[in-house]
C-alpha cells in the first residue's frame, strides 16, 4: 500500500509539473496520468488482499471455535445405556399406545358408520 501511495504522489508531482511546464511536456503529463492510475489500481489491490485476509482470519477463527464446542461435546458425558427395566417398560408404554389406537380407530369408524346409516337414499319417500 506504501508503494501505491509513493506512486501516486510521483505521478501527481510530474503531472503538475508537466502542466506548468506546457506542450513540451504534454506526452510526460500523458505517461505520468497513467502512472497514478496504475497507482491508485495497486493501492486498490492492496485494499482488496488485505480485505480477503482478514476474512480468512475471521474464517478460521470461526472454524476453531466450532471445532472446540464440538471436541467439548465429544469429550463430555456420554450417552448411558439402557438398563434392563427399561426395555420392559418400553414395550408397556407401547402396548399401551397400541390399544388407544385401536380404540381411537374403532371408534372413528363407528362414528363414521353412524353417519354413513343417518344419511337417506334419494330414492326414499319423505
Amino acid at each position: 500500500m506504501t508503494r501505491g501511495l509513493l506512486l501516486l504522489t510521483a505521478g501527481l508531482l510530474f503531472g503538475s509539473l508537466a502542466v506548468l511546464g506546457g506542450g513540451a511536456y504534454a506526452q510526460t503529463a500523458l505517461q505520468d496520468r497513467f502512472m497514478t492510475e496504475h497507482a491508485l489500481q495497486d493501492a486498490r489491490r492492496d485494499l482488496m488482499a488485505t480485505q480477503t485476509e482478514i476474512q480468512n482470519a475471521q474464517t478460521r477463527a470461526d472454524t476453531t471455535v466450532r471445532l472446540r464446542g464440538l471436541d467439548e461435546q465429544r469429550a463430555g458425558p456420554s450417552l448411558r445405556p439402557l438398563t434392563t427395566d427399561a426395555a420392559p417398560r418400553r414395550d408397556t408404554d407401547l402396548s399401551a399406545s397400541t390399544q388407544q389406537l385401536e380404540r381411537l380407530t374403532a371408534q372413528a369408524l363407528a362414528e363414521s358408520n353412524a353417519r354413513m346409516r343417518a344419511i337417506r337414499p334419494a330414492s326414499e319417500p319423505k
